[in-house]
């Protein structure tokens, strides 16, 4: 009996990338499986007709840099690498970077982040393994060290946080590109009493 060698390279799978159409400023996933998967993942929105999967600009620049997805614009018919996306989506969103490299940060630490509800928040994130399962623990927004924030702000986000029963986590990005969070919390500050002896 002869012997049966295998060479590791004989089950190196290449991953097909999924398909997706740049058209009118946003990223669509066209193909309903392939859509599913990466909603199942935590990515992008479902459209009404729940056929098509809108990525926000963010989830579509990582999952580019990724590999995961070939995008397409659907006018031209070129493909858009990554520099193609953000040339294009920073046109709508000045602040684009600051949020992609918060989003990858998070994604890389193994946490799912979904678009934040308004109030100048960033994201919604959620605990790891808690997609699909349990509500977001936390309100999380980006900003670069340096930059000058109003306090009123800061206090407005925490209120909304609060009153969602979520906890803020400032994302401070420093100028080397690495992020350190800071989690937010009201508090009270009194003049000591005088002791009257």
């Amino acid at each position: 009996m002869g012997k049966f060698m295998l060479n590791s390279a004989d089950f190196c799978l290449k991953m097909e990338k999924i398909s997706a159409v740049y058209s009118e400023g946003r990223v669509v996933v066209p193909a309903q499986n392939e859509a599913n998967s990466l909603y199942q993942d935590g990515y992008g929105s479902l459209l009404s007709d729940s056929r098509l999967l809108t990525l926000r600009p963010f989830e579509a620049l990582y999952l580019t840099e990724r590999e995961k997805i070939s995008v397409v614009d659907e006018k031209s018919r070129e493909r858009l690498d990554f520099q193609g996306l953000i040339w294009r989506f920073s046109n709508g969103d000045p602040n684009i970077w600051t949020r992609y490299v918060v989003y990858r940060d998070l994604r890389a630490r193994g946490f799912v982040a979904r678009e934040g509800p308004g109030h100048g928040v960033d994201f919604l994130v959620y605990e790891r393994g808690s997609y699909g399962k349990r509500i977001p623990r936390y309100l999380v927004y980006a900003i670069w060290e340096g930059a000058q924030e109003p306090l009123k702000h800061l206090g407005d986000m925490l209120t909304a946080a609060e009153d969602a029963g979520r906890i803020l986590r400032l994302a401070v990005i420093d100028r080397r590109g690495e992020i350190v969070y800071y989690t937010l919390s009201e508090m009270n500050l009194q003049e000591p009493e005088e002791n009257s002896s």
